[in-house]
C-alpha cells in the first residue's frame, strides 16, 4: 500500500508524457523559401484490404542509405504506422522538374512483387509536414487483353508529382498524382531498367492552417452522407419514441393499478398480480456472484472508457487521421479506469457476500483483457508471418505488459479496497425465502433466448444505419467526422436497452419468474450479439480478401462486440435493479 501514491505519480507522468507529443493539430512548423520540409514514407498495401499493410520499403523502390525510423509513440506503433525517411529531397516553395530519385534495374523478383502489388491494388502512404496523402504504385490496362490476346498488361508508374498547397509561410496540403504517361511495362518476368523520378509543384492557397485539416471530412460532409445520417438519428428516435409509449401504457395502466390492488387488499382481484407472489425469491442472490460482480464491474469501467473518448472527441484532441491518439487514449484511459472497475466490483459484491471479495476483482481485472490479448497474441502471430505492419514489436508488447502489471492491477486492486471498505449491506425491501419457488412455464418470449432475442433486436434496428457509417470508417476508407451524432446514437441505444430491460423484467415477474438476474444482463448484452451478426454480413458485401484481412476483421470486431456484451449488460441489469428495487419498495410502504 506505501508504493501506491509512487504508482500513481508514475502513471501520471506516462500519461503527462503521452499526451504530449505532438499531433497533427498541435505542429505549426513556419518555413523559409529553401528550407527543407519533411516527407516520411510510411506503409503499402491493397485497397480493399484496411488491415494489410506493409513497410515502404518492402517494395522494391529506391531506398536511403541508411534507414532512419522516426520515433513513433504507442498508439503509432497499435495503428501500425512505420515511418521512415525517403530520397524525396522537398524544399518550400521550390518546384522541381523531373528531378531523378534514382535508376536501378528491377530483377526478376522485384518484378514479380511489384506486378503482385499492381494486381492487388496497393497503394502508398507518405506523410509531408505531418499531413497523410496517398497515391497508387501502378495500373493494368484491361483493354490489351482483347488486342493481343495473352492478358492484361501491368504498367508500373516511375513518376511522382507532389502538388503541395502553402498559405505564407506554413503548408496547408499536399497532394500525390503518379503520371500515367511515364510507365514502365511489367508484364514479363524480365530485367527491366526503371528510373523514378519526382516533381514537385508549390501552389498559393487561402486556406487557414487552422482549417487544414478539414479537407479529409469533406467526403464525409456531402449531403448523402448527411441525409443518410440524420435518417439513422430520426430512424432511432422514432423507435425510441413508439418503445416509450408502449411501456408507458405497461406502467400505467398495468402496474399502476396491480399496486393499487395489493394497496386495498382485494383478495379476489390480487390473484391477478403474480409479480408480488415471488417477493421472497426475487431478491435471492444470482448462482456465479464472483462472475456476476465482475461483469458489472467491467462493463462499469468499459462504459467510462466510452465517455471519456467522447469527452476527448469534443475536446478536440481525437480527430481525424490523429495519428495513433485513439489507441494511445484507449490504453491509457482503460488503465486510469481500473479504479472503478475494482470498486463497482467490489462495492456490488460485498452488498450481498461479506467474503470472497478478492477473486471477483481478480476476474474483473482479466474478465475483457484475458480474451483480448489471447486474440491479439494470434492476431501478431499471423501479421508476423505475413510481415505486416500489425506486427507488434517486442518492445511495445512489452510496454504494455508493464503497464498493466505496474500501474492497472494495482489501481484495480485500489479500487477493490475502496469498495470493500465502504461498503454497505443491501436492505431487500422482503425477506428471501429459505426454499426457492418452483418456476411455472412461460410462453416463448418469458425465456431466456425469446428475452435475448426481443432486448437485442430492437436496439440494434435503432443503430444498424449508424454502425453501417462506423464499420465503414473503421474498416474503409470514409472519414467519420460526426462525433456529436455518434454521441446521439450511443444515448439512444443505452435508453433503448435500459428500457426494454425494465419492461421485459416486468413481464418476467408477472409470470411468477424470480431468476432475471442474470437474464437482465443477457438481454442487455444480446444487442452485441446481432452486431457481430452484423458484421458478418458487412464483411461477405465487401470485397475484403485474405486470411490477414479475415482474422483482423472478425478478430477486431469479436473484441469490439464483446466489450459492448459488458457494457449493455451492466446497463440493462442497473435498470432492471432500480425498476425491481423501486415496486417493491412501493408495495412495502403501502
Amino acid at each position: 500500500m506505501n508504493q501506491t501514491p509512487g504508482r500513481i505519480v508514475l502513471l501520471v507522468l506516462i500519461t503527462a508524457l503521452v499526451f504530449s507529443l505532438p499531433s497533427a493539430s498541435e505542429t505549426n512548423r513556419r518555413y523559409n523559401v529553401g528550407d527543407h520540409v519533411p516527407l516520411l514514407v510510411n506503409k503499402v498495401g491493397p485497397l480493399n484490404n484496411p488491415s494489410e499493410t506493409y513497410e515502404y520499403f518492402d517494395l522494391p523502390f529506391c531506398p536511403p542509405d541508411s534507414l532512419v525510423r522516426k520515433k513513433e509513440s504507442l498508439g503509432e506503433v497499435l495503428s501500425g504506422d512505420r515511418l521512415t525517411n525517403a530520397l524525396y529531397d522537398l524544399k518550400f516553395r521550390e518546384d522541381k522538374n523531373g528531378q531523378i530519385l534514382c535508376q536501378k534495374k528491377l530483377k526478376r523478383d522485384e518484378i514479380a512483387k511489384f506486378r503482385d502489388a499492381i494486381l492487388n491494388e496497393y497503394y502508398f502512404q507518405m506523410y509531408c509536414d505531418d499531413l497523410p496523402f496517398w497515391g497508387f504504385i501502378g495500373k493494368v490496362d484491361e483493354e490489351s487483353w482483347s488486342l493481343d490476346g495473352k492478358g492484361p498488361k501491368y504498367y508500373l508508374f516511375e513518376h511522382v508529382q507532389f502538388n503541395v498547397f502553402y498559405n505564407d509561410d506554413q503548408i496547408i496540403e499536399t497532394r500525390a498524382f503518379s503520371d500515367p504517361s511515364h510507365v514502365v511495362d511489367i508484364t514479363e518476368d524480365v530485367e527491366t531498367s526503371v528510373k523514378f523520378t519526382y516533381s514537385v509543384v508549390w501552389n498559393v492557397t487561402s486556406i487557414q492552417f487552422v482549417n487544414r485539416m478539414d479537407k479529409y471530412s469533406r467526403a464525409s460532409l456531402l449531403p448523402t452522407h448527411r441525409q443518410i445520417h440524420w435518417f439513422s438519428f430520426i430512424n432511432s428516435i422514432v423507435i425510441m419514441v413508439l418503445l416509450m409509449g408502449l411501456l408507458m401504457v405497461l406502467f400505467m395502466r398495468h402496474l399502476k393499478n396491480d399496486l393499487k390492488r395489493f394497496a386495498n387488499g382485494d383478495e379476489e382481484v390480487d390473484k391477478e398480480v403474480g409479480w408480488k407472489y415471488i417477493h421472497g425469491d426475487v431478491f435471492r442472490c444470482p448462482p456465479l456472484m464472483v462472475l456476476f460482480s465482475a461483469i458489472l464491474g467491467t462493463g462499469t469501467q468499459l462504459l467510462t472508457l466510452v465517455l471519456f473518448l467522447f469527452a476527448l472527441a469534443f475536446l478536440g484532441i481525437l480527430y481525424p487521421y490523429s495519428r495513433g491518439a485513439l489507441c494511445t487514449s484507449l490504453v491509457v484511459i482503460y488503465t486510469l479506469t481500473s479504479t472503478i472497475s475494482g470498486y463497482s466490483t467490489a462495492s456490488f459484491y460485498n452488498q450481498f457476500v461479506e467474503t470472497g471479495w478478492e477473486r471477483s476483482v481478480l476476474l474483473a481485472g482479466v474478465l475483457y483483457v484475458g480474451p483480448l490479448f489471447l486474440i491479439l497474441f494470434v492476431l501478431n502471430t499471423i501479421a508476423i508471418f505475413y510481415g505486416a505492419t500489425a506486427a507488434l514489436p517486442f518492445g511495445t508488447i512489452a510496454v504494455i505488459f508493464f503497464v498493466l502489471t505496474v500501474v492497472s492491477f494495482p489501481l484495480l486492486a485500489f479500487g477493490g479496497i475502496i469498495g470493500h471498505r465502504f461498503r454497505s449491506k443491501f436492505q431487500a425491501p422482503s425477506a428471501t425465502k429459505r426454499l426457492p419457488r418452483e418456476i411455472p412455464p412461460s410462453a416463448w418470449y418469458g425465456k431466456t433466448c425469446g428475452q435475448m432475442f426481443l432486448g437485442g433486436l430492437l436496439p440494434f434496428s435503432a443503430i444498424v444505419l449508424e454502425l453501417h457509417n462506423f464499420y465503414a470508417s473503421l474498416w474503409g476508407y470514409k472519414i467519420f467526422v460526426h462525433s456529436s451524432m455518434l454521441l446521439a446514437t450511443f444515448i439512444i441505444l443505452v435508453i433503448l436497452v435500459a428500457m426494454l430491460s425494465v419492461g421485459l423484467t416486468y413481464i418476467q415477474l408477472t409470470v411468477e419468474d424470480h431468476e432475471w438476474w442474470w437474464r437482465s444482463v443477457l438481454r442487455g448484452g444480446s444487442t452485441a450479439i446481432f452486431m457481430f451478426g452484423f458484421c458478418i454480413y458487412f464483411y461477405a458485401k465487401s470485397n475484403m480478401t485474405g486470411l490477414l484481412q479475415l482474422s483482423f476483421f472478425f478478430g477486431y470486431n469479436a473484441c469490439i462486440c464483446y466489450a459492448f456484451f459488458l457494457m449493455l449488460g451492466t446497463i440493462s441489469f442497473r435498470a432492471s435493479f432500480m425498476f425491481v428495487n423501486h415496486i417493491y419498495h412501493a408495495v412495502k410502504n403501502e
